[in-house]
């Protein structure tokens, strides 16, 4: 009975993730078309693309876990938000007086490219060659893999945090801030569900619902990210042209 309730709350948190997800990204591709800087456009671009490879990853997690597209999906969207991570924080970088790199993140952003590519291809490679035979090994990679997915996350989504306290741009620093919260929400779909592998099969549901709630926030804050980039309230009125009478002497 308490799975039946477990697994019926996961549809309502998966539509509600589902319907923001497809509001951000009308509103993404909607304000790109209205912004002429290069700077805020690709950010838009980029947040509409993202938003719309979510919707997908959020489709294949439905799926059985034997599916390759339902795999395949975990280690797409992974590579789709540190590119989107990785540009934003350069993009910040530019716009800071300094050109500071954020905690060291362009030494740090190739190795962690290659620890993530290099361990998607070997678990990749795994998969496809022994497929579901050795279930215990299979899992220990797998929360490895989401380990590794977490921190590499979680480290640039700190990133984010310092590259937006030192661009002087209100609303590129509010962007990049609302990509930091999006990156921790989904750094914490990506390994909430952990702590609760030891334990029985309705406790590991519960685990998974729980990670599921993180994924409305993330597109919450995936939509605030893009309507900071919206030119909505950031145009200045122009100055009102002095009336034909203005400055004229008065005669008494």
């Amino acid at each position: 009975m308490l799975d039946e309730i477990i697994n019926e709350a996961q549809y309502p948190i998966y539509l509600l993730g589902l319907a923001i997800f497809l509001f951000a990204t009308y509103r993404a591709f909607t304000i790109a078309r209205v912004l002429v800087k290069g700077a805020y456009r690709n950010r838009a671009l980029w947040t509409g693309g993202t938003a719309f490879a979510l919707i997908l990853f959020e489709y294949a997690t439905t799926l059985p876990a034997s599916n390759p597209l339902g795999i395949s999906a975990f280690f797409l969207i992974l590579l789709i938000l540190f590119a989107f991570v990785d540009s934003s924080i350069r993009v910040a970088q530019e716009t800071d007086f300094f050109h500071r790199s954020p905690l060291g993140w362009q030494r740090l952003r190739k190795p962690l490219y290659g620890i993530i590519l290099g361990y998607t291809g070997i678990g990749a490679l795994l998969i496809l060659i022994i497929g579901s035979t050795v279930a215990a090994i299979s899992l220990t990679g797998e929360v490895l893999w989401f380990i590794i997915a977490g921190v590499s996350l979680t480290y640039s989504a700190a990133a984010l945090v310092v590259g937006a306290r030192r661009t002087p741009e209100r609303s590129l620093r509010r962007f990049v801030r609302m990509l930091g919260l999006t990156i921790i929400c989904m750094v914490l779909f990506f390994t909430a569900w952990i702590p609760f592998i030891p334990f029985s099969q309705t406790v590991q549901d519960f685990g998974s619902l729980v990670s599921e709630v993180f994924i409305p926030l993330a597109a919450y804050f995936l939509y605030l990210a893009v309507m900071s980039l919206s030119p909505v309230g950031r145009v200045e009125e122009a100055p009102a042209q002095p009336s034909a009478q203005a400055g004229a002497s008065v005669k008494p």
